[in-house]
């Protein structure tokens, strides 16, 4: 299977569609693309109706579009900077099973599911406003033997789908090949794992029968958490009840402030009793190793091609440089078509399900 990925940033879109399309067919030895994901800033997709013109222009006029909004589109080897318009394709050969998804409507993704079949890879992009628990349990009942991964756009972005932005809360595709999926976070568990013994809707109120606030102050004690390092403290919060925490597989949970009265901690989504959970640090060094680990999991066969969800809180927010992640990909993986976005919010593997992760970075990749 034939594919290419390349990103313009040409500040006019019909200019930056023909340019990334070219160079990505190019790359990819073909003539015309049958599908096309794309990753574009808002500026760019605000002219979606010229953009999707521009692309079907080099790409031929059959093609399948879908994609998002990103505060930046990035493909291995590409030293611009993240500032500014970008507009990124990944071009393939291969014919997709594309669908948009209301919560009121989830027929488009079940039949796309079905027409894959089990083991089909899925990329997914998601409104921030979603209602993502009802996007999760849909793939998850449409499309349960699925590897998908996907992102949360730009938010003040959209949907693209065809020719146009769609008014959904998510888009995406089914590729029937075999594939692969990993999961890197970017923070790290410090401390010992706790057990959620009390809480209330986002209100963490106990760990291990004491008030959560007393375990928050007690890092105090752990090394480098002194002064401003507390404002990048969050919370692991592993997928299942009742098992053990897993350093290699949880979802990341915001910490929002702290609540005096009852010394309970405030959290960006409930934190269930009877979890195990583990407060974390975000770590540049931490999280290179760690997505090194799920690319050594992944094993080193060359993909057919790739898409990076890569969350806004790294790049150079976490590395201080651009690029880091994909040249780690690349020198585990070799060279391969890859189209990395930033993204609000990734979902990935969690345990045996799908999960809403935050400050990791998905790799999904085609295989051949």
């Amino acid at each position: 299977m034939k594919a290419g990925a390349a990103v313009s940033r040409e500040e006019d879109v019909s200019l930056a569609a023909r340019d990334a399309a070219t160079r990505a067919l190019d790359a990819a030895g073909l003539d015309e693309a049958t599908c096309v994901i794309v990753a574009a800033t808002p500026e760019h997709l605000d002219e979606s109706l010229e953009l999707c013109a521009a692309l079907r222009d080099v790409v031929g006029a059959g093609a399948q579009i879908v994609g998002g909004a990103t505060s930046c589109a990035m493909v291995p080897g590409d030293a611009a900077t993240e500032e500014g318009p970008a507009l990124g394709v990944l071009v393939l050969e291969q014919r997709a099973h594309v669908f948009s998804f209301r919560a009121d409507e989830p027929d488009r993704l079940r039949a796309a599911a079905q027409r894959a079949g089990a083991g089909a890879l899925g990329i997914v992009f998601a409104d921030p406003a979603a209602p993502l628990q009802r996007l999760l349990g849909a793939l998850g009942r449409e499309a349960p033997k699925a590897r998908v991964a996907g992102g949360g756009v730009a938010v003040e972005g959209g949907l693209l789908l065809d020719d146009d932005i769609v008014s959904a809360h998510a888009v995406g595709a089914f590729f029937p090949a075999p594939s692969r999926v990993a999961v890197a976070q970017s923070h790290l568990p410090i401390g010992a794992p706790l057990l959620v013994t009390r809480s209330e809707g986002r209100s963490l109120i106990e760990l291990d029968s004491r008030p959560a606030v007393e375990a928050l102050a007690a890092l105090a004690g752990q090394p480098g958490l002194s002064g401003d390092a507390l404002q990048f403290v969050a919370l692991a919060l592993n997928p299942h009840a009742g098992e053990p925490f897993r350093p290699d597989d949880f979802i990341a949970v915001q910490l929002l402030g702290v609540e005096e009265e009852h010394g309970s901690l405030e959290t960006g989504i409930p934190v269930p009793e009877g979890h195990s959970v583990s407060f974390t640090l975000r770590d540049g060094m931490g999280a290179r190793r760690t997505l090194q680990l799920a690319l050594d999991r992944l094993g080193a066969a060359p993909p057919a091609f790739g898409v990076y969800f890569d969350c806004a809180s790294r790049g150079t927010t976490l590395y201080g440089v651009d690029g880091l992640d994909l040249n780690l990909i690349e020198k585990s993986l070799g060279a391969f078509p890859l189209l990395s976005l930033r993204t609000s919010f990734e979902l990935g593997p969690a345990g045996d399900a799908l999960g809403v992760h935050l400050f990791t970075g998905v790799l999904a990749l085609g295989d051949r």
